[in-house]
């Protein structure tokens, strides 16, 4: 762990020195069915209360935000960092749809690198937009890997005869893989791209293929100084997976959960008590508002 005082950093929170937080989902603000308890909704909206600025910060979809985003019924627009890190939007009560307010996507070249090699190895590649994500599946054991995935975010992708196609008009702001041992196949595939084509991302059940310089930290340090006039010494961050990485360190405070990998309890400025499954986030924002 940092050797900053995690005592002094936690007081800075009730004296108002901290102006946002900035929540991962899945594994962090999410219960293990990807669902937000009561407890959790209910203290996310004292601190929206008490003024301070929510974001949501994750690998999911921008379309797969909306629910969560419905249910925690904030005063106030709620920006996302989504895909992780190539797209960041604002969800306003007001509108009908999210406003994109930046984005980042993969080269062509990158691209056309990512879908082949996906295609030779027979991963089930989805190719993401903003707005929209498609998939190609050549068989069977690619339509289950793609039904348990679509479970998680709770969102259908599109199906399309080729991803090739799609590229001819868009290069997409990642691609994803469904691939047996993702943190094996991920270290392989980072051998056999170009050198700086993209940054590779392992999850339980997927890779992520990010433009090279993208990531989640990186993408929250722009919303903030860029759209809501927030330094990043001021925004404290909650996370439990390899992608949180940056974002923890870049935050004034990084929390990590106790179910987090250990190589981010290792960044962060303190572990968690608990973990997702024991309302980790909502335990520790009624610790720093009661503070």
């Amino acid at each position: 762990m940092k050797a900053a005082d995690a005592a002094a950093r936690t007081s800075r929170f009730a004296r108002g020195r901290f102006r946002a937080v900035a929540l991962d989902l899945d594994g962090t603000t999410l219960n293990e069915v990807h669902a937000l308890s009561e407890r959790t909704l209910k203290a996310i909206q004292r601190v929206e209360a008490a003024g301070v600025q929510v974001i949501l910060a994750t690998g999911r979809p921008l379309r797969s935000l909306q629910p969560y985003v419905a249910q925690l019924t904030l005063q106030r627009p709620v920006p996302t960092v989504c895909f992780n890190g190539t797209c960041a939007a604002l969800f306003d009560p007001k509108e009908a749809a999210p406003q994109v307010l930046l984005s980042r996507g993969l080269t062509r070249s990158a691209a056309e690198s990512i879908i082949q090699m996906c295609d030779d190895r027979g991963w089930c590649a989805s190719y993401c937009l903003p707005n929209s994500t498609s998939v190609c599946l050549t068989t069977e054991l690619q339509a289950e890997w793609l039904q348990k995935f679509e479970e998680i975010e709770d969102l259908r992708q599109e199906r399309v005869e080729s991803l090739w196609e799609l590229l001819e008009y868009e290069p997409p702001l990642k691609i994803v893989a469904l691939a047996e041992e993702p943190f094996t196949q991920a270290a392989k595939a980072r051998a056999m791209l170009p050198p700086g084509a993209a940054h590779v991302v392992a999850a339980e059940m997927h890779i992520e293929f990010l433009p090279a310089d993208v990531n989640k930290g990186d993408t929250l340090l722009r919303l903030c100084n860029d759209h809501l006039g927030i330094r990043m010494d001021e925004v404290i961050a909650f996370g439990d997976n390899y992608n949180d990485m940056e974002m923890l360190t870049l935050a004034g405070e990084g929390v990590a959960m106790k179910n987090a990998k250990d190589e981010l309890k290792e960044a962060a400025n303190r572990v968690s008590e608990w973990s997702n499954d024991e309302d980790a986030v909502a335990r520790e924002l009624e610790r720093l508002l009661e503070e």
